[in-house]
């Protein structure tokens, strides 16, 4: 007899290290910037190399030759490089050279793009011929992805107990709508919860660990995705923990998502919907090449350049272009508006004025302009 959905006894499982985030300050965040570097700094002599290199007093710290290869499947996972099975070569993906491009430019929305359209092509299942357990080697589904659709189509956020519960047991794409529409109900009526119990007995050690580095690494350490602690919606019991999208990077997932100048604000209730499955790969070669393949531009993929966001009084403002980002329009003898992309104009409103954002329309009030 099959597991019911969504009650799979098992969790996402993930790489254990985080994200190298070049705008972070945090240490653990730079350390695995120049992790990374390091690997691009060696992928013109040999893997073997880089290894001896951190275990030699020329790196800023020791690792032994298993941490290694655990940053090298970690950076695998982000598509920025690989290596392949029994090779002594690494390979710094298209993808990984435009992140790396992105960061000596000193472009973050460039860096945020490049990363989440790497991010969004991981499969669960991981690289082909790599030893996995049942539900991630049968798995369809691409997580980042999923769990960004899931909270755009949830107001941009997830609670931990949400994570826990419900969103890292989406092992098959078609349970994502479900997966979506159950969280609905709780965020309605809380105590229904209860009804999911965790897929393990155990929320300390793996389980925590793993599902901290999804949230790590779904936020690009820290970047993309906030975090706050100061709600009990689930009760005493479950945990505040709640990340959140940056405001600012709004537009750049949206469009990640596939949104293009052709959507508007109301088809942000069907990211789930229009998710797409992993793809078949059975060569590394090809698995690889797929998951670092060159990210387009987001001018190209939405039609639309990103405006840029600025802190006003401790909020973010964003900076819009006449003729560039939106257009004015008289509609009344003592009234304008703004028209322009959805893209760009659903992120300017905050959730409370997102009606005024259909179709791709918002009082010039609303956002310096």
């Amino acid at each position: 007899m099959s597991t019911p959905p969504l009650q799979t006894p098992d969790f996402w499982r993930v790489n254990s290290y985080g994200y190298p985030n070049y705008f972070s300050d945090d240490v653990k965040a730079q350390e695995a910037w120049a992790t990374f570097t390091s690997f691009v700094e060696h992928h013109e002599s040999s893997y073997d190399a880089l290894k001896k290199y951190w275990g030699s007093s020329k790196a800023p710290r020791r690792l032994d030759s298993h941490a290694v290869e655990s940053w090298k499947a970690t950076f695998e996972e982000f598509g920025l490089l690989y290596v392949i099975s029994r090779s002594d070569k690494i390979t710094i993906t298209p993808g990984g050279f435009q992140l790396l491009d992105a960061a000596t430019r000193n472009d973050r929305d460039a860096f945020v793009w490049t990363g989440l359209n790497l991010l969004f092509r991981y499969p669960l299942k991981g690289p082909p011929r790599r030893r996995r357990n049942a539900a991630h080697s049968a798995s369809d589904v691409l997580p980042y992805r999923f769990l960004y659709a899931a909270m755009r189509d949830l107001g941009d956020y997830f609670w931990w107990t949400e994570l826990e519960r419900v969103f890292c047991r989406v092992f098959q794409t078609t349970e994502a709508v479900p997966a979506v529409q159950i969280v609905r109900e709780w965020r309605s009526d809380a105590s229904k919860y209860s009804a999911y119990p965790l897929p393990v007995a155990e929320k300390k050690g793996a389980f925590y660990n793993s599902l901290n580095q999804v949230a790590n690494h779904a936020g690009m350490n820290h970047l993309t995705l906030l975090q706050d602690n100061e709600s009990e919606h689930y009760g005493a019991s479950e945990s505040k923990r709640r990340h959140y999208i940056d405001r600012q990077f709004l537009s750049l997932v949206s469009v990640a998502l596939g949104d293009t100048l052709s959507k508007d604000c109301r088809t942000a209730a069907l990211y789930v919907e229009r998710l797409p499955t992993a793809p078949s790969h059975e060569d590394e070669v090809e698995y690889f090449t797929f998951l670092g393949a060159s990210v387009p531009t987001f001018a190209a993929a939405s039609g639309v350049s990103s405006p840029q966001a600025i802190s006003v009084a401790g909020d973010v403002v964003f900076v819009l272009s006449m003729g560039e980002h939106c257009r004015s329009v008289s509609v009344a003898s003592n009234e304008r508006t703004i028209e322009g992309a959805s893209a760009v104009l659903c992120q300017v409103v905050s959730p409370g004025r997102l009606n005024a954002a259909r179709g791709g329309r918002v009082k010039t009030s609303q956002f310096f302009a």
